[in-house]
């Protein structure tokens, strides 16, 4: 297992156990997974590239 997917596996058990269950989100958990690998060491690149505003210069 790698180490990020472990530092994962660890926050979805925290989320799921410190949440209460009607305030869980996926949202809220994909937040929660991205502060646990940057306090991990981990650096996030996002696959999605966003456009350029076609207004700017």
């Amino acid at each position: 297992m790698s180490g990020a997917l472990a530092v994962i596996e660890a926050d979805i058990d925290d989320y799921r156990t410190e949440t209460p269950r009607e305030q869980q989100t996926p949202a809220g958990l994909a937040d929660r997974i991205t502060e646990y690998l940057t306090s991990s060491g981990y650096t996030l690149h996002p696959t999605v590239t966003v456009p350029a505003d076609p207004r700017s210069p």
